[in-house]
């Protein structure tokens, strides 16, 4: 019982972890932290007596007759008067979409979509976050792997281009690209080993043996044999160190 209870005192606390609060003629923003207790910010500029809360799970949404805010900070640009919260920080209004406190680029109100907690898409276009991938096809658009666990980031293609979240790989040789799941963003063509939307530069020169020559050489990458297996990148000079 016990146990039961202190479970449940949990709970409210956590689901009413923030809130907008009136005092005199200021309106603060109050949220819960684990370390410290109740702590607040003041919504400065906020007029009060057209200020009211955005209903939303928690609470993070206010809005007066000028601005919309997230906890204490106004959205630039949205519109108060149309500004609807969607869910897991997504929301919109007559003019755009909304990642959190910041607008989606290029993004439209317009059969928009929520796809994951990171992906969205409206009428013509995709977005990671807060930011376009500008695909050739919205029809096309789809992810390589389903199962891959998206806040660790995952790969998509439109059809003319794969991505790592908003990363574009940066390759012309489409039919020949070969994703590493499991890499966070490594990629490689028959010529380029690719690094996110970067060409992959070895963080120093490596002294390798080549059989077939009986020679010593500074080597770069050996793109054919190149690959990528549990975060370990060889080629067939051996194994190479990531930069971070």
């Amino acid at each position: 019982m016990k146990k039961l209870l202190t479970i449940v005192i949990i709970f409210i606390l956590f689901s009413c972890s923030s809130e907008y609060e009136q005092r005199e003629d200021k309106i603060y923003y109050r949220f819960w932290s684990t370390q410290g207790g109740w702590n607040e910010r003041l919504v400065e500029n906020a007029d009060i007596h057209s200020f009211s809360e955005i209903e939303t799970n928690d609470n993070l949404y206010g809005k007066d007759k000028l601005n919309v805010y997230y906890t204490n900070e106004i959205i630039p640009g949205a519109d108060p008067n149309t500004f609807k919260h969607i869910k897991e920080g997504y929301a919109i209004d007559k003019n755009r979409a909304y990642y959190f406190n910041d607008s989606i680029a290029n993004s439209s109100p317009r059969e928009f979509e929520i796809i994951d907690g990171y992906f969205s898409k409206d009428w013509k276009n995709v977005f990671y976050t807060d930011k376009s991938l500008n695909v050739c096809s919205l029809k096309d658009f789809t992810f390589v792997y389903e199962d891959e666990e998206s806040f660790l980031g995952r790969w998509s293609t439109d059809g003319c281009y794969y991505y790592f979240n908003n990363y574009k790989v940066p390759s012309n040789d489409y039919k020949n690209i070969e994703l590493f799941k499991g890499s966070n963003g490594i990629s490689k063509d028959t010529e380029f080993v690719y690094d996110k939307d970067q060409k992959y530069i070895l963080p120093d020169g490596r002294i390798g043996f080549l059989k077939e020559k009986g020679i010593i050489v500074k080597d770069t990458i050996d793109v054919q044999s190149f690959k990528v297996e549990n975060y370990i990148y060889t080629d067939k000079f051996g194994r190479i160190r990531r930069i971070n």
